[in-house]
């Protein structure tokens, strides 16, 4: 199948490079110009179409085969996470989620976890060792004193001393992560087919806090799901190996491996960098089919956070793709793994070869009609139709008018976004190549290592884009005059303007997003939260409640967290091991509760970088970094956390779009049996028996306090009811609310003022107009503060979606 996509390509781009031809002006472009303008085109719209292709087969869906997997048993798996200097606190809140999830799966008894090491440095090797040692009885740890042949070497040296004790093992880097179930049914589909020897399964992008970071989930979640469909059937049994989230029979490995270093020196000898990809040609090519298993679901890693992370990365990867060249005449392989080599590399090639083309048509070097504008329609064409299909693969989605602005949104942000990074990619891959060409190499620097960060790389992509508009424009100054030379540097803007602009661009992709408004709020509000609500001994970011005997604010701010505690133990007849906090704020409730349960294990979400950076100190200060987790993302997306005795929300749920939303994520969290507590504001009376001056209030608090909804007690009731969700306990506890304090008056005068000054879209003011709303509408009777326990007695499982929405 990858042979008739290559031809229908190879005549998509014959098509466009005769389009090219009609639309230069030969008679008035040298020969060898010319020529070499269609050679280069034709290579670039080959990729772009066989990428678009691929994506257009990825509509179909995918129901790969399932017959006769039950009938066979799985053999010993060992999981292994190969670390090399990597955040270990993080690495550990990865292994002990799987292991949890692992053990509720029932595959403990053959399925082992390895943490294969090979952090060096007495500090960085103690702080590993620190985040893994409350793991340590249950996975087997090894550090390796010299990091001998890297990556590749950590692993040989596991196959040579354990490979045989085990018939597959599922490779993972330190920042992947993998759910049991999903491993579970690759190793059945694994035992069901003897001649598989590679089971490579797609992967998902977590959240992440740059924009930067932010663009590449929004590219791969929006496109990624049809190109692996596409791929993995255009693959067929010659797929590829990305180097990690894949399960491998060990036997076949070992056949294959390890790999011969190149004769020479680099960057085109010695070690293999880009090794994933040859293991698998060789894998192939010893008779093991190698496989793509498209679902993402239950397969993650983070993304570079950064630009500088990023490009430093692609450099080693570039270096491995270009080795490729001497590898492509390799006996034996098969026709599509060399595809795969042949892809990997035009993936870093391309680049350089678009610079020239823009060079030379820019600079009136190859001279062009206004008929050219036809085959950059095509190629602009080839570009979208990967965004495309991925907008057609979620049709569903698209005939709710709800979802059809989130996707179209979706789309229009990650076009920009990539519009502004692209000049950049192909400036900085250029010089890789050129780099490359010229006999520079990179040294193997761990991702885990830590480098001085690039700060002129901005104003070097600037004074790259001045040179193109110079090489552009200077000669048609030269030879033509003023306005052809003016319209020269106008048509290479579109690349030209992204570089000029680096200086900024570059650190506003670092930056965090904003572009979520109730993380925005929170980052920029936190701090002022703690200092004006005077709970910041307490952590706490919500309402104080004066019960009896609480004789001070943090007490108050407290009390919330002894009403939750004594709630779930008679719920669930004792104390939690799991806890999650969906809405966690800076974790003071989730260390108050740490100090009355010494043996559970804790987890907060927040979309708030702030919050999680708070939270994340405190932890370290209160000696719960291995207890208390703290995971910046959105509580409503799925995740691969271990399901949890008990979820709580303080204040927290409102900001979904609806109360059905939340409960549907929070069922994701919650086992079988397992209790939800909320406390938040909740309305005395359905929405629609308000009256304009209650409806007035409503709206200004949904505004000023960021809130997607807000329900009233029995519709959250029915809506947990028709979840599967019992109604255990509910408590009225406005009567524990002050609001007679010296901030409350103040707010009855500024909050009506700010009203009146239009002042209600700055958050300062917005937060105090909705806060005056809030209060007035306790006063009126019309809100009531209350606790609710639910618990999950005949609860069906809420279904992951078949894929995630942007």
């Amino acid at each position: 199948m990858m042979a008739r996509a290559l031809s229908l390509s190879a005549l998509i781009s014959a098509g466009l490079v005769a389009l090219l031809a009609r639309g230069l002006a030969l008679d008035s472009t040298h020969p060898a110009l010319a020529g070499l303008i269609l050679v280069l085109f034709a290579l670039t719209t080959t990729v772009l179409a066989l990428s678009a292709l691929t994506a257009f087969v990825g509509l179909r869906s995918w129901a790969p085969e399932t017959n006769g997997q039950a009938k066979h048993e799985a053999g010993r798996t060992a999981v292994l996470w190969l670390v090399c200097g990597e955040p270990p606190e993080q690495l550990a809140a990865y292994v002990r989620d799987f292991l949890a999830d692992r053990d509720r799966t029932g595959q403990a008894r053959t399925c082992d976890v390895f943490v294969l090491s090979d952090t060096h440095g007495s500090a960085a090797l103690a702080q590993e060792q620190a985040a893994l040692a409350p793991l340590m009885t249950r996975i087997i740890y090894r550090n390796r004193p010299v990091a001998k042949g890297r990556k590749p070497g950590n692993l040989q040296d596991w196959m040579m001393r354990w490979g045989s004790e085990y018939e597959t093992m599922l490779v993972l880097d330190a920042d992947s992560g993998f759910s049991a179930g999903r491993l579970g049914r690759m190793r059945a589909q694994m035992a069901a087919t003897p001649q598989l020897g590679l089971l490579q399964a797609a992967i998902r992008l977590r959240p992440a806090q740059s924009r930067f970071g932010a663009m590449q989930r929004l590219s791969s979640r929006l496109a990624g799901p049809v190109f692996a469909r596409g791929l993995a059937r255009l693959s067929g049994d010659a797929g590829n190996f990305w180097g990690h989230n894949a399960l491998i029979r060990v036997r076949a490995f070992a056949e294959v491996t390890p790999l011969p270093e190149l004769v020479g020196c680099p960057p085109f000898g010695g070690p293999v960098l880009s090794h994933d990809f040859i293991e698998a040609a060789l894998l192939r090519r010893a008779g093991w089919q190698v496989a793509l298993d498209p679902d993402s679901r239950g397969s993650f890693e983070d993304a570079p956070e950064t630009i500088t992370a990023h490009l430093r990365r692609d450099r080693r990867w570039a270096q491995g793709n270009m080795q490729h060249l001497r590898l492509l005449g390799m006996r034996g392989l098969h026709p599509t793994s060399r595809m795969h080599l042949i892809s990997g590399i035009f993936s870093y090639v391309t680049a350089p070869i678009w610079f020239l083309l823009v060079l030379l048509t820019g600079s009136g070097a190859v001279h062009a009609t206004a008929g050219v504008i036809w085959p950059l329609l095509g190629v602009l064409i080839l570009l979208l139709v990967p965004k495309l299909a991925g907008l057609a693969a979620r049709r569903s989605a698209l005939h709710r008018p709800a979802r059809r602005r989130v996707l179209l949104r979706a789309v229009g942000a990650e076009l920009g976004l990539t519009t502004l990074f692209a000049p950049l990619g192909m400036l900085w891959r250029s010089g890789f190549v050129a780099a490359i060409l010229s006999g520079r190499t990179t040294g193997w620097v761990p991702s885990g290592q830590i480098v001085a960060e690039q700060t002129h790389s901005g104003r070097i992509a600037a004074l790259a884009g001045a040179g193109i508009v110079l090489a552009v424009s200077t000669p048609q100054l030269l030879i033509a005059g003023a306005a052809p030379a003016a319209l020269a540097a106008m048509l290479v803007l579109p690349v030209a303007l992204p570089l000029l602009a680096a200086p900024k661009l570059w650190p506003w992709f670092d930056a965090t997003s904003a572009r979520n408004a109730v993380a925005h709020y929170y980052d920029r509000s936190t701090r002022r939260f703690l200092a004006i609500g005077r709970s910041g001994a307490a952590l706490a970011i919500h309402r104080p409640l004066w019960a009896d005997g609480v004789t001070n604010p943090t007490m108050a701010a407290a009390h919330v967290n002894t009403l939750i505690a004594a709630q779930a133990e008679l719920a669930l007849g004792g104390t939690p091991k799991r806890v999650v906090d969906l809405g966690c704020g800076v974790g003071g409730t989730l260390f108050d509760l740490a100090a009355r349960w010494p043996e559970a294990q804790f987890c907060g979400i927040t979309l708030s970088a702030e919050q999680v950076r708070l939270a994340e100190a405190h932890a370290r200060a209160r000696d719960l970094s291995s207890r208390c987790h703290f995971i910046r993302s959105n509580f409503l997306l799925p995740m691969t956390l271990p399901r949890a005795d008990l979820v709580i929300a303080v204040e927290s749920h409102v900001h979904a779009p609806s109360a059905d939303t939340f409960l549907e994520a929070a069922q994701r969290h919650l086992r079988q049996g397992g209790v939800l507590v909320l406390v938040d504001d909740m309305l005395a009376a359905p929405e629609e028996a308000m009256d304009a001056t209650q409806a007035h209030r409503h709206a200004q608090i949904r505004s000023g306090w960021r809130l997607g909804h807000l329900p009233d007690r029995a519709g959250l009731e029915d809506a947990a009811r028709g979840r599967g969700l019992a109604l255990v306990e509910h408590q009225d506890l406005t009567e524990l609310l002050r609001l007679d304090r010296l901030r409350d008056r103040a707010l009855r005068v500024v909050g009506p003022f700010a009203d009146r000054l239009g002042l209600a879209r700055y958050p300062l003011f917005g937060n105090m107009i909705g806060g005056n709303a809030l209060a007035e509408s306790y006063r009126a009777g019309h809100m009531r503060y209350t606790l609710m326990v639910l618990q999950a007695v005949e609860r069906q499982q809420a279904p992951l979606p078949a894929e995630a929405v942007a």
